[in-house]
């Protein structure tokens, strides 16, 4: 399960810890990290997850390129976050996980951009990252599984992170 509440802190915690004299890029990509393998998607596992590319999303410049370059970093890192789970439509086994992440970048930078705003909300990790997860759950994954019979077939399943 996706815990906003526990991302929220932990970002909060970090952002608040931070001097500038080190960027938090690195911690706070690792929060994102285990938000992330929270993730459920049927016959998938949210175990992978290339951390390297949550760093680059969290390095900031404060410049417009910035939104761009987060909404591909995040889906660039989900892309590798499902990996080859248990069967979960009646299969033998999970023979391919296909997810579309990367397709999505457009949608995920609109709705960073959605997000800025002048004005102050409590709890404002959770808002925003409540929103990339909106977004995110739009997304369809691929499940192929090989599936009993005589001779054995693979069969193909649409799933999203929930």
């Amino acid at each position: 399960m996706l815990d906003l509440d526990f991302l929220d802190v932990q970002f909060s915690q970090i952002v608040g810890a931070a001097d500038g004299s080190v960027s938090p890029a690195d911690k706070l990509a690792g929060a994102y990290d285990s938000y992330a393998h929270g993730g459920t998607i049927k016959g998938a596992l949210c175990t992978g997850g290339d951390k390297s590319l949550l760093v680059e999303a969290f390095s900031t410049d404060n410049t417009d390129s910035t939104v761009t370059k987060m909404a591909l970093k995040i889906c660039e890192y989900w892309q590798s976050v499902p990996v080859i789970g248990l069967p979960a439509h009646g299969g033998s086994s999970v023979v391919s996980v296909v997810p579309t992440f990367t397709a999505y970048v457009s949608v995920v930078e609109l709705t960073i951009r959605g997000m800025i705003t002048s004005t102050l909300f409590e709890k404002p990790y959770k808002r925003f990252f409540g929103a990339i997860e909106t977004a995110l759950k739009t997304v369809p994954i691929t499940i192929t599984e090989m599936m009993p019979g005589s001779p054995p077939a693979p069969m193909t399943f649409v799933e999203y992170l929930l």
